[in-house]
């Protein structure tokens, strides 16, 4: 251009300046020499090549690693060209174009520094041209460099810059504009050059994602079409779509086999880690656990964060905005490679890689709002409060004195209700929280440097006051190419700190009496109600104010920092072939902090008030723990197409692990000021009292082949091969083997289904494999000890043993059977997925009873069998889809069914449950039999309430009516997990408007309505009850009632009485929003690329066939956000 520039310039100027002209000429030409790309000089570099039956697209390859120099060509056409046989040898890259496109129809030029490969055409020439410009961008606003850009049929054309841009001649009359690109979906424009042409603007979109052409399963990459495992993968798009909350919930609203457990009692708790089960249960807990009540989710499926193992609270903690997908891996084929670690499903994240192009800034900011859900709490107000305990008795006594003494408090308490005394109790530990969330995210770089850094703050603001969980989050990630060489290094480092309400548990504030007041007449809060004064008699304590504790220096705080970093090097040394290492290390320091101090109302109790009983209150509980984990990996994948219908696919993984886990508490007391925290302040150990900690190592080594094979896209099978080794199990049976196989039928590309019009895709698979589960002790195969720490023999210390070891303790193993189907019709208008399972478990680890002399009661054998079995449907319908118009409306729906079975129990954990279930209780203790599922439900067989009585009648195991309660005469009555669940949606988008409304429903199971056993029947009437005791209890001789006489103390046991058939829809979300893309107002003024509005509205509604309170300890909330999302 510079030159052309220069000739237009001196033809203008007269002969007699001359001299002048060559001066500026040749300080033009020097200013060239200086400027001119550094594309030229790598055209002129030097290169050897030897050629020997090659394609024409593998050798531009060659000469591309060598030169550096950018050369763009049609893959499609150039990948099947032979090129002769040749030998060069130091030439430059224009020497070696010519001999290599010699006497083909092939030619090139080079256009700003870049070479476009062509088809020969006839010359052409232009009798009249007209300059054309514009600028290319993808759909997110970057500009695009190296687009080609041609007259279509011609090799006229130039190739884009840096920024997008370019500029050539045209011919006069009508032409085609080709833009093609790698990676891109080419375009075609009209344009007319005998008119004026404005500057074009050009977006193109992304060719098919490779994310959505392949697998992702965390270790190899596999093709989607000829795949044969069950698996869901959630895409980028979807996170967004389908919920603004944490990444658990979010899939949960997309895939109902991902099963996040009900959880009434601490309902949407910002600090509590859900339990989690992708198709059932695979595991029980063995006779220790039970009798510990530990918390432990041996069916928690494994995460995998980019090839690191984390844990389910580092998941929740991450934000949505840095994940590029999701993958669920639910069959044996799939899960199978992860062996061990496999039984459970597995759950694969993959976060987002740096792109490349100039630097580009992402801000995602929301503000959201929670707002208590208290629908389900139906509780007495002050005045019908008092009636009932009025028509109770609970103001009446056979003792003069006492009478009146209760009837002067009757009459206090009515003046304050006339007065208008009703105090709202629900509301006082609560607010409408306001949280936010802010992502920054910074990228960039070319073809052999790429970065990323990104930085995250959430704060989530919990209904209940106080309660909040803050997530900070930092990554940068940095990719360099080198020649076949890629190095990457990831680092993340993510802190977390949570805080409880000080305001206690919710279900303190849902007892407490209406007409009490939480301040005194001089507005002073209130310690304790009734004037310190236990007017009924028979109270274990004082009732409580939990406001006033609330008022104090109070601290109930977690908080961790996890810091990983991960290390790759990808080696790909010719086509097909990818080696890849990598060193990964995580550290994770987490801290927990209780603080109450001596004036908390838990110090009021009379051990508390003797002389030494004084200097105990206030008390401290201090935690600590630190995980080292150290991971290593050596894949190696190899894929290669044959004759144009064979594909193959080989994989080998080695991968190490270590982990390394240590804690420690202990508890002080004896604070004497309040806001005196210190550790140090504390005058002693709690009684009894002393320091505890443990600390456990873990080393696993895998080994894990695979192998696919397809034919001619029709046929395919699926092989893999892993052994595993861990330190968990006994020194006889540290490995065991691990293996998968599929089978595939993709019947659409048969030669018979070509007339088959309607039909775009029919899939059948088969899979079969057996995996392990490792969520065990770390040390349950090996005889452990401990020291006699309070005495010493000759200064020396004792040991004794804890538990007996099993060398021959092996390997948890699941046999996973598959059977799917995927069919997609009407020009993929309507497409359904169909899976069927079957999942057995064996070797299940489990109690082994031994004979009291050996001084163990039970160790932990191979004993115990589960099965699980069900299916899966999903299916998906276009209402609209009009291109043109971009108009488009979706509906899908989910069908999940799982049924769980113990097939075989230990003696030990029959005796331990066969003790259960004869224990009294008010709600049904958990009660495990072979034959049944874990979630079965017993209790006695109610036949009503007698309406001559008010008592409740029940069904003997022998067929006789009592009034007793027995608990020999308990029976199978329902299972509380649902037989059926599922999710439906619908996607509505116009233009750059959308609109997702999602649902979930499950149906079919059973519950025990504990509202109705703890509220209503055997509700304590001196606290607040459920409305249902005022007006549903049996009075008077003829009522037909479901509940007991009002009167009537007796204990309710667990009885069929309240076991419910449970129906529930509930509205999931609500998600709306509209994008800019491209605005030129936006782009000219504020430099904004991208930006988009939206709102989500999060748990819209909640119905069921079962009337109880929901969120016993803390509220269930509902919770709307307002996001903005901005591209510069």
């Amino acid at each position: 251009m510079k030159k052309k520039r220069l000739d237009d310039y001196t033809s203008s100027l007269c002969w007699r300046k001359k001299f002048l002209v060559m001066r500026l000429v040749y300080f033009l030409m020097v200013g060239f020499v200086v400027l001119v790309p550094t594309s030229v000089s790598a055209q002129d570099k030097m290169i050897s090549l030897e050629i020997r039956s090659e394609t024409l697209s593998s050798v531009l390859m060659k000469i591309k690693d060598q030169s550096g120099v950018n050369i763009l060509y049609n893959e499609n056409v150039l990948r099947d060209v032979p090129c002769k046989d040749m030998k060069l040898e130091k030439v430059t890259v224009e020497e070696a174009l010519n001999r290599i496109f010699e006497g083909t129809r092939f030619g090139y030029e080079v256009s700003r520094g870049v070479i476009v490969i062509r088809e020969r055409q006839a010359k052409e020439i232009i009798q009249k041209s007209v300059k054309v410009s514009g600028q290319v961008s993808d759909e997110k606003g970057e500009h695009l460099p190296g687009v080609t850009v041609l007259i279509k049929g011609t090799s006229i054309g130039a190739a884009t810059d840096v920024d997008g841009k370019f500029t050539f001649s045209i011919p006069a009359g009508k032409h085609v504009l080709q833009f093609s690109m790698v990676g891109m979906e080419s375009k075609e424009i009209v344009i007319d050059s005998n008119k004026e042409i404005p500057e074009i603007v050009v977006v193109l979109k992304p060719a098919k994602n490779e994310l959505e052409d392949v697998v992702v399963t965390g270790i190899f990459k596999k093709s989607k079409e000829s795949y044969t495992g069950a698996v869901t993968t959630i895409t980028e798009k979807e996170l967004k779509t389908f919920g603004n909350k944490n990444l658990l919930t979010t899939i949960g609203n997309i895939d109902p086999s991902f099963n996040i457990l009900s959880n009434n009692e601490m309902g949407s708790n910002p600090n509590h880690l859900p339990d989690i089960q992708i198709r059932g249960t695979a595991s029980l807990p063995n006779l220790e656990e039970l009798q510990d009540n530990s918390k432990t989710s041996i069916n928690l499926p494994l995460i995998v964060l980019d090839g690191f193992e984390i844990t389910l609270e580092r998941m929740m903690d991450l934000d949505a905005n840095e994940v590029a997908s999701i993958t669920l891996l639910k069959d044996g084929t799939s899960t199978a490679i992860y062996g061990s670690r496999g039984a459970n499903g597995v759950v694969v994240i993959t976060t987002k890689e740096p792109e490349m192009g100039k630097l580009a800034l992402t801000y995602n900011g929301s503000v959201n709002i929670e707002v208590p859900d208290l629908t389900e709490y139906r509780l007495l107000n002050a005045k019908d409060k008092l009636k009932l305990e009025q028509l109770s008795g609970y103001y009446e006594s056979y003792s003069p004195s006492r009478d009146y003494l209760l009837k002067t408090k009757y009459a206090s308490i009515l003046a304050d209700v006339e007065r208008g005394v009703n105090t709202y109790w629900l509301s006082k530990p609560l607010r409408t929280g306001v949280g936010h969330r802010h992502n920054l995210r910074l990228e960039g770089g070319d073809k052999s440097f790429r970065y990323s850094a990104s930085i995250q703050y959430n704060n989530v603001a919990g209904v209940m006051k106080d309660s909040d969980r803050n997530n900070f989050n930092a990554g940068i990630t940095l990719t360099y190419h080198h020649e076949k060489l890629i190095f990457q290094n990831a680092l993340t480092i993510g802190f977390t700190k949570s805080n409880d309400s000080p305001y206690g548990s919710f279900s303190d504030y849902t007892q407490l009496n209406p007409y009490w007041k939480p301040y005194d007449d001089n507005g002073k809060i209130v310690k304790l109600f009734d004037n310190d004064t236990d007017y009924w008699g028979g109270l274990s304590r004082l009732p409580r104010n939990p406001l006033y504790n609330a008022t104090l220096h109070l601290l109930k705080q977690q908080q961790y920092t996890n810091i990983t970093n991960n290390f790759s090097i990808e080696w790909r040394p010719f086509e097909g072939f990818i080696a890849r290492g990598r060193a990964g290390i995580s550290t994770q320091s987490s801290e927990s902090n209780d603080f109450k101090p001596a004036q908390h109302t838990d110090f009021e109790a009379e051990q508390y008030k003797t002389d030494s009983g004084i200097f105990r209150k206030g008390r401290y509980n201090y935690g600590s723990s630190k995980n080292y984990d150290y991971d290593f990996a050596l894949t190696l994948n190899y894929s290669k197409i044959f004759a144009d219908k064979h594909l193959l696919y080989a994989g080998l993984n080695v991968d190490l692990t270590q982990k390394k886990y240590r804690n420690y508490n202990f508890v002080v007391e004896g604070f004497v000021e309040e806001t005196l925290d210190f550790l140090s302040t504390a005058l002693q150990y709690e009684e009894n009292g002393k320091p505890t900690g443990s600390e456990n190592i873990t080393r696993r080594m895998g080994v894990v082949g695979n192998l696919n094979y397809s034919f001619d896209d029709r046929y395919y099978v699926d092989f893999a091969y892993r052994t595993d080794g861990s330190s968990q199990f006994g020194k006889d049976k540290k490995f065991a083997p691990f293996y998968s196989a599929g089978i595939g039928w993709n019947i659409h590309n048969e030669k018979f289904m070509k007339s088959v019009d309607f039909i775009d895709r029919l899939k059948l698979r088969a899979s079969y494999g057996q995996t392990g589960s490792q969520n065990f002790s770390a040390y349950q195969a090996i005889s452990t000890y401990s020291y006699y720490l309070n005495d010493r023999y000759y200064q020396w210390m004792g040991a004794y043993q804890k538990a007996l070891d099993n060398p021959n303790l092996e390997w948890q193993k699941t046999d996973k059977y598959n059977l799917g189907i995927e069919i997609n019709t009407f020009n993929n208008c309507l497409n359904f997925i169909a899976d069927f399972y079957l999942e057995k478990t064996s070797n299940l680890l489990s109690s082994l009873e031994l004979p009291l002399s050996n001084g163990f009661t039970s160790y932990v054998e191979n004993i115990g069998k589960v099965k699980n079995r069900g299916f899966e449907l999903k299916a998906t319908g276009f209402l609209i889809r009009d291109t043109e118009r971009r108009l488009i409306w979706t509906l899908t729906g989910s069908l999940v069914h799982n049924k769980d079975e113990i097939v075989k129990l230990s003696d030990a954990l029959k005796s331990e449950y066969s003790k259960r279930l004869l224990e009294g209780g008010t709600l049904p203790n958990k009660v495990l039999r072979e034959g049944e599922s874990q979630n079965s439900i017993y209790a006695v067989r109610s036949m009503g309430i007698d309406p001559s009585t008010g008592r409740e009648m029940f069904l003997k195991q022998n067929g006789e009516v009592s009034y007793t309660w027995d608990a020999n005469d308990r029976v199978y009555c329902g299972v509380s997990e649902p037989k059926y669940r599922g999710n439906f949606s619908t996607m509505f988008r116009w233009r750059d408007l959308s609109l997702n409304l999602s649902f979930a429903y499950r149906f079919g199971g059973q519950l025990y309505n504990s509202t109705l056993a703890s509220k209503v029947e055997n509700a304590d009437k001196r606290y607040n009850v459920d409305e249902r005791v005022f007006t549903d209890r049996w009075q008077k001789p003829g009522d037909e009632t479901l509940f007991k006489g009002l009167n009537n103390e007796s204990s309710t046991y667990a009885t069929t009485r309240f076991v419910q058939d449970e129906r529930t829809l509930i509205g999931q979300n609500l998600y709306v929003s509209y994008e800019f893309l491209n605005n030129p107002w936006l782009q000219k003024r504020l430099g904004i690329r991208t930006l988009t509005i939206s709102g989500d509205l999060s748990d819209l509604f909640y119905w069921s066939t079962i009337k109880q309170e929901r969120g016993l300890s803390y509220p269930f909330s509902r919770r709307f956000s307002f996001s903005l999302s901005m591209r510069f």
